[in-house]
């Protein structure tokens, strides 16, 4: 069984190209921030408190992500490949990512990290929409809803999501960049980096990403 974690930054689309190894592979998608609302939408007292800074564009504290997790995965076939999203986000989270992967009986495969600049990034959020149902993900450039404003898969209404506004996207960018290069180091130095322009078509990104990953 295969763990794959992608990340990078704020729109540079790693669940739409996770969503299609999901689709394509039969991969289980594993997100924080799925985790987040869900939970929080559930009254957990870690998920309250995740919100608390999560709204703002903060990252949410380790200490909170990581008793939150453990819950989140038993939802999830242990035998199936797994992909998780932004699970490592900072140094510290390194070896708590270590450790929650040995309670399942897993080690790390491959770090996928999407490579894009700031402007390409605001660009992609602001045009963002995002079902408040199924939190399907549609963008009015790359990826549009079949009838506009509307959820292919349940018909919802779409909204934007409060985290999407330029100055969320700022702060979460600045968080990113603060943050990424001792993340990058060390999965660097395990030899299980690789590195994806995410500025390409989402179509030659998938095709990178199974090229590399030899699925």
């Amino acid at each position: 069984m295969k763990t794959i974690l992608l990340h990078g930054p704020s729109g540079c689309g790693k669940d739409t190209q996770a969503d299609l190894l999901v689709e394509n592979f039969g991969f289980e998608k594993i997100v924080t921030g799925e985790m987040f609302r869900t939970m929080y939408d559930m009254a957990d007292i870690d998920g309250i408190k995740a919100h608390e800074t999560w709204g703002k564009g903060i990252f949410v504290p380790d200490d909170i992500t990581y008793r939150m997790l453990p819950k989140w995965l038993a939802r999830f076939n242990p035998i199936k490949d797994w992909i998780f999203v932004s699970v490592v986000r900072s140094q510290g989270q390194i070896a708590l990512f270590d450790n929650l992967l040995k309670e399942s009986n897993r080690t790390l495969d491959a770090f996928v990290h999407f490579k894009l600049s700031e402007e390409a990034a605001i660009e992609r959020m602001a045009l963002r929409w995002v079902c408040p149902n199924c939190n399907q993900i549609y963008h009015e450039k790359y990826k549009k809803e079949r009838v506009q404003g509307f959820c292919d898969a349940c018909g919802m209404k779409l909204t934007q999501r409060e985290d999407d506004k330029p100055e969320r996207i700022k702060s979460r960018l600045e968080e990113y960049n603060r943050t990424i290069q001792p993340i990058l180091d060390e999965y660097r130095s395990r030899g299980i980096l690789i590195e994806i322009d995410a500025s390409p078509s989402i179509e030659e990104i998938q095709k990178e990403i199974i090229t590399k990953l030899n699925l």
